[in-house]
C-alpha cells in the first residue's frame, strides 16, 4: 500500500493519515448503525452541541501551537469565562451582553499577560500557562466561594442558543462556533498576520530576519486564544444555566480533549504546521466516537480510554514517520519528492 500513489503524488497511507479525523468519523458512523437511535436528529444535534466548548478551546490551543507555543491555560480561561458571565449576570445583576463583554475582556487580558510573560520575561510558554492555570482556578474559587452559580431561572437566552434550527440538527450556538472557526481559518490562511504565525512557529529566527514583529504577533495569538476560550466557556455556562469553579476536574478534562484534537488534527508540536478547521473536525470526530462507544458499551469510562488510544496511535505514527523521514532527508533520489512535499505543505498552510 505504501507504494501506491494518489493522483496528487503521495502514498495512500500518508493521505489516510493526513485526513485521519475524517476516517475516524466514517468509522464511527459505521459503528453507529449498531447503536440505537444514533442517526436520529436529536442525537446528531447533541453531538454538534457537545463540540462547542471543546472547539473553542481547541482553536486557542491550535493557533498557539502553530506559533510554536503551548497554552495550557485554555481550560482555566474557559472556566473563568463561565464563572464570570454567570457571576456578572446573577450576582451583579448585569444583562447577558455586558456580562459576556466582561468575560471576553478578561480572556483578552489573561491572554495578553501570557503573551507578555512569554515574549518579554522570556518564560517558556509551558511554565507560563501552567502557572496561569492554577492562578485562574484559585481566583475563580475565591470569586464564587467554591459554590455553583445559577442564573436565577432566567432561561430565555439559553433557550435561544439551544433551540433547533428548523429541520437542521444544529443550534444557534453551533452555527456561531462554526462561523468563528471558519473566520479564524480564513485569517490564518489568507492574511499576512496568519502567514506570519506559521513562519514564526516554523522558524523564529527566520521570521525575525524577515522583519516580522514576532513578539507582537505572538502576543496577539495568546490574546486570540484567551478571547476564544473565555467566549466558549461563557456560552457553555449560559447554555447549561450554571457555572462551577471546577470545570473539567471530574471526567474528561477539556484541556486534554483540546490537546487530543489538536494533535489528531495534524498540528505539529514543533510549530509551523496546523489548521484550526482540522482541529474542529477532530473535535467532532472525538465527540462522535464518544457518543457511539458510550451507546454501545453503556460505560462513560470508555470515552476516556478511547480518546487516549486514538491520541496514542496518532503520536506513535507521527514519531515513527518522523524518524524514518529524518533518515531519508537529503538522499539524492528523494530531493525532488521532498521539494514537492514542501510546496504542498506550504500551500495547505
Amino acid at each position: 500500500m505504501a507504494g501506491i500513489k494518489t493522483p496528487g503524488g503521495q502514498g495512500i497511507g500518508k493521505t489516510i493519515n493526513d485526513y485521519r479525523f475524517y476516517v475516524l468519523i466514517v468509522l464511527m458512523m459505521f459503528l453507529g448503525v449498531f447503536a440505537r437511535n444514533f442517526f436520529s436528529g436529536f442525537n446528531i444535534k447533541g453531538i454538534f452541541d457537545s463540540t462547542v466548548l471543546y472547539a473553542m478551546l481547541g482553536l486557542g490551543f491550535t493557533i498557539c501551537m502553530i506559533a510554536g507555543h503551548m497554552d495550557l491555560s485554555v481550560g482555566a480561561m474557559a472556566n473563568m469565562g463561565a464563572v464570570l458571565v454567570m457571576g456578572m449576570h446573577t450576582l451583579s445583576g448585569l444583562g447577558w451582553f455586558p456580562a459576556l463583554l466582561i468575560s471576553v475582556a478578561a480572556g483578552l487580558l489573561v491572554g495578553f499577560l501570557n503573551g507578555i510573560l512569554v515574549c518579554k520575561a522570556k518564560i517558556h510558554s509551558f511554565i507560563t500557562t501552567l502557572g496561569m492555570q492554577f492562578v485562574l482556578r484559585g481566583a475563580m474559587y475565591i470569586y464564587c466561594g467554591g459554590a455553583e452559580i445559577g442564573d436565577n431561572m432566567d432561561y430565555g437566552f439559553a433557550d435561544v442558543l439551544n433551540m433547533r434550527l428548523g429541520f437542521l440538527p444544529l443550534s444557534p450556538k453551533v452555527v456561531f462556533v462554526l462561523l468563528f472557526v471558519i473566520a479564524v481559518a480564513v485569517l490564518m490562511r489568507n492574511t499576512r498576520w496568519g502567514r506570519n504565525i506559521y513562519l514564526i512557529g516554523g522558524n523564529y529566527e527566520t521570521a525575525w530576519l524577515a522583519g516580522i514583529k514576532s513578539e507582537a504577533v505572538t502576543v496577539s495569538v495568546f490574546m486570540l486564544s484567551g478571547f476564544g476560550c473565555a467566549l466558549g466557556g461563557a456560552i457553555f455556562a449560559i447554555c447549561q444555566s450554571s457555572a462551577l469553579p471546577n470545570l473539567g476536574e471530574k471526567g474528561i478534562s477539556p484541556l486534554l480533549v483540546a490537546l487530543a484534537a489538536t494533535i489528531i488534527g495534524g498540528t505539529a508540536t514543533t510549530g509551523g504546521k496546523g489548521s484550526v478547521w482540522n482541529t474542529y473536525a477532530s473535535v467532532f470526530a472525538l465527540m462522535v466516537m464518544s457518543n457511539v462507544l458510550t451507546s454501545l458499551s453503556g460505560k462513560y469510562e470508555v470515552q476516556i480510554l478511547s480518546n487516549g488510544l486514538v491520541l496514542a496511535a496518532c503520536v506513535f505514527y507521527e514519531t515513527v514517520t518522523n524518524y524514518y523521514r529524518s533518515k531519508r532527508v537529503g538522499a539524492r533520489a528523494l530531493l525532488l519528492e521532498e521539494l514537492v512535499q514542501r510546496k504542498t505543505e506550504l500551500q495547505n498552510s
